[in-house]
């Protein structure tokens, strides 16, 4: 790959550019598989994705010169950039016993309070507190339609629309709610996801909720398939570095043979 000549003399080698970007865009994706297998564990984890596509329309270069003149035609490179999408492919479920333990069939996410704000998450692993509260097991209140979520009472129950009661005693419904574009949320750790600026969240019907007690959602990570895709970007980044290295030696015994100017 040829330099790439701009306005004023400026010379761009494309190929030493070209694996930079490259090699940062493996990077990244190494990053998020070596996350997704770290969490493979993690009850109601949903693995990122990584997809590399054209941002935007192609950049013109306008050689300096007239038409037909010694520089190049204008070239014009796509704008390459990496994106993350949330695979909200369902995990395994599986039964615990556990009464705390709840797991969302289908589309949905439960809402907990953090001292950021809402937050949400797939992982039904639950407690109660000192104080009969509903929380994660980072100690985040579970929300129901009311409110932080209260067990005050003996033997409770969360039917499968989601409805909790407690002494035979209607006591809240769990608050699931789901997004446009779930793909578009952001991993906060702990299993927690938040949404981006203008993506609120919607209320999700009582006939669209389907929960199960005493069972849980396994994280959709499936190791195997990730360790082969490390694998795969570590080599490809192990070629782009190549690359890099054989272009700058290159580029460093042109320079040492160029014919000096003296004066």
């Amino acid at each position: 790959m040829g330099p790439v000549y701009l306005p004023k003399g400026k010379i761009v080698i494309r190929s030493l550019g070209s694996a930079e970007k490259a090699m940062m865009m493996e990077q990244n994706r190494i990053d998020a598989l070596a996350n997704n297998l770290a969490n493979v564990d993690t009850a109601g984890f949903k693995q990122i994705l990584t997809r590399v596509a054209e941002a935007g329309p192609p950049v013109g270069l306008q050689p300096e010169g007239e038409a037909g003149s010694q520089f190049p035609q204008p070239l014009r490179m796509p704008t390459l950039q990496m994106y993350h999408a949330l695979d909200n492919r369902p995990g395994t479920i599986q039964a615990t016993g556990r009464e705390t333990d709840v797991a969302i069939m289908g589309d949905g996410f439960f809402e907990v309070s953090t001292p950021a704000g809402p937050a949400y998450t797939r992982h039904g692993s639950f407690m109660l507190n000192e104080d009969h509260g509903l929380t994660t097991p980072d100690g985040h209140p579970v929300m129901g339609e009311s409110g932080p979520i209260k067990m005050d009472g003996g033997e409770f129950t969360i039917a499968n629309d989601g409805t909790i009661m407690v002494d035979g005693v209607l006591a809240d419904h769990l608050k699931l709610v789901t997004f446009d574009d779930p793909s578009r949320l952001e991993h906060l750790g702990s299993s927690l996801v938040t949404p981006p600026e203008g993506m609120p969240p919607r209320k999700l019907d009582t006939a669209e909720v389907v929960v199960a007690q005493g069972h849980l959602e396994g994280s959709n990570v499936n190791p195997i398939d990730t360790l082969i895709a490390m694998i795969a970007a570590q080599r490809a980044f192990e070629v782009q570095s190549t690359v890099m290295t054989t272009e700058d030696e290159m580029l460093e015994k042109s320079v040492n043979n160029l014919p000096r100017v003296n004066g």
